[in-house]
């Protein structure tokens, strides 16, 4: 039966189809399900009709006649002839099922019209006409709200800034639609909501900037994967599982569609490597197509620039960067494709590129739109004959298979196995670079030629040939001249520290950037060097088989050991690194694309920095701050995080207005933040700031209890974004753990403690933070980090520090508050719609990466202003929560709880002279027993008079304090502060009395 399904959309066919068949044969009863009538084909009553929802259809059980559905029974009785006219038959039931069927060509052609009328003039239409494309091209058959309709997958419109695309703009969208024409989705990170997968072709790429500074022409959403794009006429193929003889990969959208439209089988992707990755492995829908279509040959097509330098060449490039990436990338496809073996295909691999031409076309879409306007056809019968040819040299496009070729013939392509000829095809480009680098070994040109530079002068090489008696040729290894060219390769061994006896490691330093280096990398460089200098196979065997011996571990400690001595931090000036070079920040000034010297890699953060101010100012007038934010301020996420944690005064649901005095609190709050943020990310150590950071929340709870969910951990994560930080876990943090800094180096910024449990023993820290870090790393020697070198460190807590009182903790702690804005019930996905970090764009990063540059401005700015007093620039946050926290802790849960109950107001107790004895034995009464609490007969006068300031009571007021003042004078004073008087002994018996002013003004109220 020859069914042409094709007319009508299979969504309409369908919706025929689920018709119930009991309104087309005559007789059946409507009201029931199954029935038995008489049969239209042997008159007995045994045509057995079922319209339950699976079944739909009828059978005689007599004569084995029926109908397999509704189509089939309106054909029947209407004398249609089902196997020559299913298409009339399918039009009669649609007529008499009273539904509307509309041919596929008129709802294309009517989607099409709507879609030109709408985009008539707009960037998307100019884009697709420059490419040779029009609407009806790109208009695809897909399924949006469970039908099938016809849209063009590029269409005029934008994104807002959660990437959601609407109608409204005039930039490009270009839709993605899966295999089966459904919408593809990702889910980004911190949301279990999909998202449908569009990407964005800006109309003016200057206001859409990457965190370099560089216009994007396309975007993809925030933590989307790479995903395929695939044209209509793919699908189309793939779904009636169409032979497709080869499939080409173009890097683009429009690419693949324009090359779809002349017969060259394509499918887009997002750059050269993005047709899988580690994670997935070959994309599914590589697969799918491949296993569908039966592929017999697969081509990665790139431009005709496969071959080109980057632009701009500074001194001292890897210049090879590059032609490695591209040479990199077709290896992958190589190792990708070939995993179809193990869904049973046998594929060809191939890798091509357009060839240079007059005309200046980069991509087979400006080949098929220039050179070969109006003689496309000629594109597929090059190719045709570059792919039988022996060389694989065409007119338009060069393709090579490398089914079976090893990676170095790949990376030939590229001549990156033959240093001098990689020069001489590239030398126009090199000839005025004062210095570059090709295969990680330094050269100039010298009067037209490739030299090697070298810190040394040398007639030698690390080799040299010679003969033995029989006249045959020998190589021997130069040790000496080895060495000397690997130390001015920038190779050393380093001492672990300055004080230790023995113990090294191994590092390179090459462009001022210093990286620790396995022996094995070692002689790496040397066999590189000499792959990429020598042609001897005589040369190349002998290396290739001793190398390994003559540079053997033991060997290699014949470099030169050097000191660690690489820190060179400066009061008043921080340096931080980026990929495009250091950022110099003092208090007045931020200064980028300085260059860099002798730092260590992990110092550099891996992004590129483009100066965007965020505040403008912030300034102290009296007791109170005052901050002025720029515009841009409004964008960055960080800092919206650091206001909406330093509000103690309302949650998210329930704004109301400040009083003044609030709002002083609130950016007291916000300051403190910063400038402690300033703190941790400044390498100086002041000798008056030796401090660690602490974060807290600022609602208290009961001891040993906590809320969590605040972000203070995220502000740790946000530290370790800019400097090299060693992490530990709090909660598993052993007091004894000889090994709990192994790992720590010089290099190390930041020690992040996250999470201490109750009751954390901070003055087991007090040597590190005030003097110099002793770290005995695993099985290597104990070696010790200078005070200057040595990291800051940052703990977050959901509890009181332990003896924060005392002098000797309060001077080496810089506090930093959180409210309770954020919490397990209002997260930073719900103000933010996702995760910090791992979801956000260049630009975001830049931002981020601007505001933390600002809190090292005004840190400096603070100490030289002295905003808090002489000699501190982090500025502590309004302290009374810190310090009713700590009281709390000291006087023990279970003490306050009986306090609570023993001095209720209600009471006789309070304001009452008792004997001590008598409020210890009522205590271990309530306590059950002296044991398990942490409170003592020694210790039980601290923790009343910890109580005492908790409350906001008085101690012992009919005795003078400690500076020989009586309450009453004292009091005049201060107010707001417990009068803590001294010991009160009569009669071999002392007493204590706890006072509320409170209390005696209700008792004698004039």
């Amino acid at each position: 039966m020859s069914i042409d399904n094709h007319k009508y959309s299979d969504w309409d066919v369908r919706r025929v189809k689920e018709l119930d068949i009991r309104q087309f044969i005559p007789g059946c009863n409507h009201r029931k399900t199954t029935q038995d009538i008489e049969c239209p084909f042997c008159g007995k009553k045994k045509f057995a009709v079922n319209a339950k929802k699976d079944f739909n259809n009828a059978k005689c059980w007599v004569c084995g006649q029926g109908f397999s559905g509704p189509i089939a029974a309106v054909a029947y009785y209407s004398g249609i002839n089902l196997d020559t006219d299913w298409l009339h038959a399918l039009e009669e039931t649609a007529r008499q099922g009273g539904i509307v069927i509309t041919p596929q060509e008129r709802r294309r052609e009517e989607s099409i019209a709507a879609a030109i009328e709408a985009s008539r003039q707009s960037f998307c239409n100019q884009q697709l006409e420059a490419s040779g494309l029009t609407l009806e091209d790109v208009t695809a058959s897909i399924i949006e709200g469970g039908q099938e309709l016809f849209m063009p997958t590029f269409r005029k419109g934008r994104v807002n800034e959660m990437f959601v695309p609407d109608k409204s703009g005039d930039d490009m969208l270009i839709y993605y639609y899966r295999l089966d024409g459904k919408p593809m989705e990702y889910t980004s990170k911190g949301s279990s909501r999909p998202r449908q997968y569009v990407r964005v072709r800006w109309a003016n790429p200057d206001i859409h900037r990457s965190s370099d500074g560089k216009p994007m022409k396309y975007q993809t959403p925030a933590g989307a994967p790479s995903r395929i794009y695939i044209p209509e006429k793919i699908r189309r193929l793939y779904k009636l599982k169409s032979h497709i003889d080869t499939l080409f990969l173009q890097e683009g959208e429009k690419k693949a569609e324009k090359a779809c439209k002349h017969g060259m089988l394509s499918i887009g992707i997002q750059g050269i490597n993005n047709f899988g990755s580690q994670q997935e492995g070959l994309l599914q829908d590589i697969q799918d197509i491949a296993k569908a279509c039966s592929i017999s040959n697969i081509v990665l097509v790139m431009d005709s620039d496969w071959n080109d330098l980057h632009r701009a060449i500074k001194v001292g490039d890897s210049v090879d960067k590059r032609p490695n990436s591209f040479s990199k990338a077709v290896i992958k496809f190589k190792q990708y494709m070939s995993t179809f073996h193990n869904i049973g295909l046998s594929v060809d691999i191939w890798w091509g590129h357009v060839n240079e031409n007059d005309h200046g076309d980069k991509g087979v879409d400006d080949l098929l739109c220039g050179a070969l306007l109006s003689r496309e056809q000629e594109l597929l019968e090059d190719i045709e004959r570059t792919m039988h040819s022996h060389d694989g040299r065409g007119t338009w496009l060069n393709i090579h298979k490398i089914t079976a070729i090893s990676d170095a013939k790949i990376r030939d392509f590229w001549l990156l196995n033959d240093v001098h000829a990689f020069y001489e095809i590239h030398k126009a480009r090199l000839t005025d670079v004062e210095t570059f680098k090709i295969g990680n070994i330094r050269y100039k040109v010298e009067n037209g030629s490739l030299v090697a530079v070298s810190r040394y002068s040398s007639a030698t090489d690390i080799y040299t040939i010679t003969q033995t008696a029989k006249g045959e040729d020998k190589v021997e290894f130069n040790d000496v001249e080895a060495f000397r060219f690997l130390a001015a390769s920038g190779f050393h061994r380093l001492r672990n520290s300055d004080e230790a006896a023995s113990g090294f490691e191994f590092i390179r330093i090459d462009d001022g950037i210093i990286d620790r280096v396995a022996p094995y990398e070692v002689r790496d460089f040397i066999r590189d060097y000499i792959n990429s200098n020598c042609k001897s196979d005589l040369v190349l065997q002998f290396f290739a088989k001793r190398l390994s011996t003559i540079m053997a571990d033991k060997q290699l400690e014949n470099l030169a050991i050097i000191a660690d001595d690489f820190n060179h931090f400066t009061s008043g000036v921080q340096r931080t690194y980026y990929n495009n070079g250091q950022v110099e920040i003092t208090a007045n000034a931020i200064t980028p694309d300085k260059p860099i010297s002798q730092v260590w890699r992990s110092r550099i953060v891996p992004r590129r920095f483009k100066r965007v101010p965020i505040i403008k100012d912030i300034q102290k007038v009296g007791d109170n701050f005052y901050i002025e934010y720029t515009p841009q301020a409004a964008d960055c996420e960080f800092l919206s995080f650091l206001i909406n944690t330093s509000n103690n005064f309302y949650s998210h649901d329930t704004p109301r207005e400040l009083s003044d005095a609030e709002t002083f609190e609130w950016i007291h709050h916000i300051v403190n933040k910063i400038t402690t943020l300033g703190f941790l990310l400044c390498d100086y150590k002041y000798a008056s700031e030796r401090k660690a950071v602490i974060i807290q929340d600022h609602l208290m709870s009961e001891v040993g209890q906590s809320h969590g969910g605040a972000g203070k951990s995220i502000v740790g994560n946000a530290i370790g974004h800019i400097v090299s930080q060693f992490f530990i876990d709090g909660k598993q943090m052993k007091r004894d753990d000889e090994f709990l800094l192994s790992g720590v180096t010089k290099a190390t910024r930041n020690i992040f403690i996250d999470d201490v449990k109750t009751n954390f023993a901070f003055e087991n820290l007090f040597a590190m933070v005030t003097g110099p870090m002793y770290v005995n790393p695993k099985g290597k020697d104990r070696y010790c980090i200078p005070l200057e070198d040595s990291p800051k460190i940052l703990i977050t807590t959901n509890h009181a520090i332990n003896k924060a009182n005392e002098n000797a903790t309060k001077r080496r702690i810089i506090y930093m508050e959180f409210s309770t804005w954020y919490n397990p019930d209002h997260t930073l996905v719900d103000d933010f719609h996702h995760m910090f970090f791992d979801d956000w764009d260049d630009e975001q990063w830049n931002l981020f990466d601007n505001l933390m540059a600002e809190c090292v401005m005004y840190y400096f700015r603070s100490f030289e202003n002295s905003w808090t007093r002489e000699g501190v620039g982090a500025v502590p946050p309004p302290m009374k929560n810190i310090e009713l926290r700590t009281l709390r802790q000291e006087m023990s849960e279970v003490l306050y709880q009986w306090a609570e109950e023993y001095f209720d107001p209600s009471g006789t107790h309070l304001n009452d002279r008792i004997k001590r004895a008598d409020l210890v034995a009522s205590f271990f009464e309530y306590a059950g027993g002296p044991a398990g609490h942490g409170v003592t007969r020694t210790n039980f006068k601290g923790k009343i008079q910890a109580y005492c300031k908790f409350k906001g009571y008085d101690f012992n007021i009919d005795r003078p304090n400690s500076d020989k003042a009586y309450y009453s004078d004292w009091k005049r004073t201060h107010p707001d502060e417990s009068f803590i008087g001294s010991d009160d002994k009569a009669g071999g018996a002392e007493y204590f009395k706890v006072y509320s002013p409170a209390k005696e003004k209700e008792l004698k109220p004039f």
